[in-house]
């Protein structure tokens, strides 16, 4: 029987798991607090409150205000990934491309299912070489349209765009490239990230 829910994130596949299976594995409630992995805090937060801080952060400093988001929120998967990489690797010995792959879409169902950043839809192009990420119901594109009450002319999803970016480059060990091709804040169906994958 597994106990520590590190060890489910990195030997299961957590995709076909739902959201109270999930829940219970990786959240747990402690004096009002919600703590992920049985130690990071976790803030709930209402979709347009980050909305509102890209529109003050855009009135003050302009287009930069994506590299600033992009680039902390990159920063930020970036431990995520290497963190658990290193993890791994004590434990379990090398970390291959394919168990990488696994382990992003294990992360990404618990953001999807557990934490409602979206409805997420993983899939490795290997033909390609390129991961796409599909989402529904962005937290942040849906902050934006709820915000703005139109659409976008940019996509607007810094965050998962960065976040899931940061987290690809920390299980793999190299720098990949990542776009936002498509955004529903844009008027799109759905929001598109595409990333390289790396040899």
């Amino acid at each position: 029987m597994i106990v520590d829910p590190f060890d489910h994130l990195v030997t299961e596949d957590l995709t076909k798991k739902d959201r109270n299976e999930l829940e219970s594995i990786f959240l747990k409630r402690e004096d009002g607090r919600i703590l992920f992995l049985g130690r990071i805090p976790v803030a709930s937060l209402y979709a347009t409150f980050l909305a509102g801080i890209y529109s003050e952060l855009m009135k003050i400093v302009g287009k930069a205000a994506k590299g600033l988001i992009l680039t902390a929120s990159r920063n930020g998967g970036y431990r995520a990934g290497r963190g658990i990489r290193r993890r791994y690797q004590r434990r379990f010995g090398e970390l291959t491309r394919d168990k990488a792959i696994q382990i992003a879409k294990n992360m990404i169902t618990v953001w999807d299912k557990c934490f409602g950043w979206g409805k997420f839809e993983f899939k490795f192009d290997d033909r390609n070489g390129k991961i796409v990420v599909k989402v529904r119901e962005s937290f942040e594109a849906d902050g934006y349209i709820r915000l703005k009450k139109g659409s976008s002319e940019i996509p607007v999803c810094w965050m998962l765009l960065g976040y899931i970016w940061g987290l690809l480059e920390g299980l793999f060990d190299c720098k990949l490239n990542g776009e936002e091709k498509m955004c529903v804040a844009k008027g799109d169906e759905f929001c598109l990230f595409e990333y390289n994958v790396c040899e």
